[in-house]
């Protein structure tokens, strides 16, 4: 049953000036508010300030209504008519009025809240029939409404957390594995610092009084960690009548000399550098392998040989061949091609292993090839890999044009890099070439130059220690195969300054880098040398190496065999020095009076 807080009068209303009931303006529609309640039967009691319309000031957003105003005067203002000074309509707290209707709902058990508006002539009945609930004011009932939503925030609030960490994660991964410098990449035999042994006097193993593979498997820490080398290069190991005597009188080029050893402790050798991420590269003497020795051409059958040769040592493991004699064969215009088909043999083999496989040639070889066949020259250059180029020091004034002449083959991305090497197997050694010098001042000094000239470098056996040349008592025809001298002078000196030159170069891109190149959509666009060569009065050298964005390296050498003194502060103020052959120059070094004792060599790290 409904109970009505304000209702429509049953009976019209007198105004007080005694007017006719008939001069009344037509009933307006007046806003009311039914409350029903479904256990309470009895009426409310009827309370001005009990209705909904004045429960809010006009200045909390409702608006007056005029026309109800008009119109209040003319109503009775007996018991039954509402009293109705000021009417208001609510307006902008429609929602907040709801809201408090609601609660108002639930405060008196259930009762229904119906806020309609109806004509004056509208009945009881009417207004009842719509606050039992045909227009009651329902929410739409919107499915995502009844999702978990605590979970769903938990699980979002987790999945964010998530994300962010991996975010992090994969930043720190990206950066601890981001290459500490950008430097140029290069192939293992490229800048790399190779050193060549003749194993009959290198070490002995067995104490027969001739060197072994075993011996040079025991130097391994000593190569490594004292001089930093990065590849070995064998003299030939193969059968030899007399070995080592007549170690080129080869009777087998596909076994290991029994005086050296075995296959099996060539294979050891090869593990051992392996671990070490060192290479091995063998001396093939092509003139002397039976069957070819003899022959003023490479046919046929002298082409199997000699592959036949380099697949069995290939098979074993080792990293490529210095191919020698070749020379011999220099007027046959195809050679070319024998050693392409030589090269292919040895590409093959590069698919099967981690490091490729190289061909290393000479550069007096090449040279009088191209002399002969100016046209096959580049074609024979595109099989080769290594260019061993020797310095003679014996005339320090051409030195300059020495090193040209090894640069001119290496004047294009695709043609090998040089191998310059200042002493081999058959030339005098270094100690031996200026009498009058300090035995480990001179021989250190110049090893510096070949370390710091483009390409890559050779060093022989013995050198570092300023091994002196002595009659072999089982080589006599070779003053350069002197037995190696483990408890030499020198060591203390010598070999401390030089492994220091050779870790130096292992990590500064401008000593060991061979060219700048420059790159227009990974195509090279331009190519030059990264060196300065000058050669000052009394023999003496320096060599300027700079690369793009890195520090500048000088090498002053005096070549002479007296004390030299300079001044080059015109265009170098002074560098840091990081080598002095001598071992008396530390620190900083100003260039306005640099003296430099014969053989002396001295490396600077510039300023910027």
């Amino acid at each position: 049953m409904s109970k009505v807080l304000g209702k429509k009068g049953e009976k019209k209303g007198r105004n007080p000036g005694g007017q006719n009931s008939s001069r009344l303006p037509p009933a307006l529609s007046i806003p009311q508010v039914f409350i029903t309640s479904e256990d309470d039967s009895t009426p409310p009691p009827i309370h001005k300030e009990g209705f909904p319309m004045n429960m809010m000031p006009q200045s909390q957003g409702y608006t007056k209504d005029d026309d109800a105003a008009s119109t209040a005067p003319l109503l009775d203002s007996g018991a039954t008519t509402p009293l109705c000074e000021e009417p208001t309509v609510p307006y902008a707290d429609m929602g907040t009025f709801l809201a408090s209707s609601q609660k108002l709902k639930s405060e008196i058990s259930s009762e229904e809240i119906c806020l309609s508006s109806f004509d004056a002539d509208k009945d009881l009945e009417t207004c009842s029939k719509e606050s039992e609930g045909e227009n009651q004011l329902n929410l739409p009932d919107y499915p995502f409404v009844k999702w978990p939503w605590k979970y769903i925030r938990v699980i979002s609030t987790l999945t964010a957390v998530l994300a962010i960490v991996a975010c992090f994660s994969s930043s720190a991964t990206l950066i601890a594995h981001l290459p500490r410098r950008c430097d140029p990449s290069t192939e293992w035999w490229q800048g790399k610092l190779f050193y060549e042994i003749f194993p009959a006097s290198f070490n002995d193993a067995d104490g027969d009084g001739i060197g072994d593979l075993r011996g040079i498997t025991m130097k391994l820490d000593y190569l490594q960690k004292q001089l930093h080398v990065d590849a070995l290069r064998l003299s030939s190991i193969c059968e030899a009548n007399n070995y080592p005597e007549h170690y080129l009188d080869i009777v087998n080029a596909s076994k290991v000399d029994p005086h050296l050893g075995d296959v099996n402790e060539l294979r050891v050798l090869l593990t051992d550098l392996e671990k070490r991420n060192m290479s091995l590269i063998l001396d093939i003497p092509v003139d002397r392998i039976p069957g070819v020795i003899g022959n003023s051409k490479v046919a046929d059958k002298q082409h199997l040989l000699v592959e036949n040769v380099l697949r069995f040592w290939l098979l074993q493991g080792v990293h490529g061949f210095y191919l020698k004699g070749l020379d011999t064969f220099v007027h046959q215009p195809d050679l070319w091609t024998c050693v392409a088909q030589w090269k292919t043999l040895v590409d093959s083999f590069s698919s099967r292993f981690s490091k490729r496989r190289v061909l290393v040639v000479s550069s007096d070889f090449i040279h009088q090839y191209s002399l002969q066949h100016p046209l096959l020259i580049r074609n024979l250059l595109n099989q080769v890999d290594l260019l061993d180029h020797n310095l003679n020091l014996e005339r320090p004034a051409r030195l300059e044009e020495q090193i040209r002449d090894g640069l001119i083959w290496d004047s294009d991305v695709d043609k090998p890099w040089i191998m310059w090497n200042v002493g081999t197997v058959g030339k005098s050694r270094l100690a031996n070439s200026l009498e009058e010098s300090n035995g480990c001042v001179f021989p250190l000094g110049v090893l510096m130059l070949a370390l710091c000239l483009p390409g890559s470098a050779s060093v022989l056996y013995g050198d570092e220690l300023g091994l002196l040349s002595t009659t072999n008592s089982s080589i006599s025809e070779l003053e350069s195969t002197s037995v190696m001298q483990w408890d030499s002078h020198c060591v203390d000196s010598s070999l401390e300054s030089f492994g220091k030159l050779s870790e130096i170069r292992k990590d500064a891109l401008p000593l060991h880098i061979n060219a700048i190149l420059k790159y227009d959509n990974d195509v090279v666009e331009s190519r030059s040398h990264n060196y300065a060569f000058k050669m000052l009065p009394n023999n003496t050298v320096v060599i300027e190496r700079f690369y793009p964005r890195r520090h500048r390296y000088l090498l002053i050498l005096n070549l002479g065999i007296r004390n030299v003194t300079h001044d080059l502060s015109k265009t170098y103020f002074g560098g840091f020095a990081l080598v002095s052959s001598t071992g008396r120059k530390h620190g900083y070094v100003k260039l306005h009076e640099l003296n430099l004792s014969p053989g002396e060599g001295l490396l600077l790290l510039l300023d910027k």
